[in-house]
């Protein structure tokens, strides 16, 4: 059996406390992380890219790894470098600071694409319709039932 490993992190920065205050989280990004130990996620300085460990300095890191099959596995994995290059979603980012659903199609942001990636595998992380993917966010995400018990790492919270 494979896992998907999952990585939750706050950073330092205005952009990165303006997402956990408006969204009541701990948590500012989400994204993959691959056998290499690589991360693939989407960011707002060049949309989705796999990243060398190191890309940053975390204040607090959770990381999850989820049970899947080797089919679930691949095509997860297969979808999330296929999103390589599409570029990042800002009007969701405003969308969320103002309670408003100004999605735009072919861009994506950290959540929706790790939500995405699972559902192509047909896992559901959350009972989310694809159409309300990019309301999605990494305190949302990180609530899902089927990441309990699977934590194998994490450092402190800053206070």
């Amino acid at each position: 059996m494979r896992e998907i490993r999952i990585r939750f992190i706050t950073t330092a920065g205005f952009v990165s406390w303006a997402i956990r205050r408006v969204t009541f989280s701990e948590f500012s990004h989400v994204e993959l992380v691959t056998d290499a130990g690589t991360y693939i996620g989407a960011h707002s300085d060049g949309g989705v890219q796999e990243r060398q460990s190191g890309y940053c300095a975390p204040l607090f890191e959770r990381r999850y790894a989820l049970p899947v099959t080797e089919t679930q596995y691949r095509v997860a994995m297969a979808y999330a470098r296929g999103m390589i290059g599409t570029p990042y979603n800002f009007k969701d980012i405003a969308g969320l600071l103002f309670h408003h659903n100004w999605s735009t199609p072919k861009r994506v942001i950290c959540s929706m694409f790790v939500l995405q990636c699972f559902q192509a595998a047909g896992i559901q992380l959350l009972n989310v319709l694809p159409q309300y993917s990019n309301l999605v966010t990494p305190d949302a995400l990180h609530l899902s039932p089927l990441l309990i018990g699977n934590c194998y790492f994490q450092t402190l919270a800053p206070k």
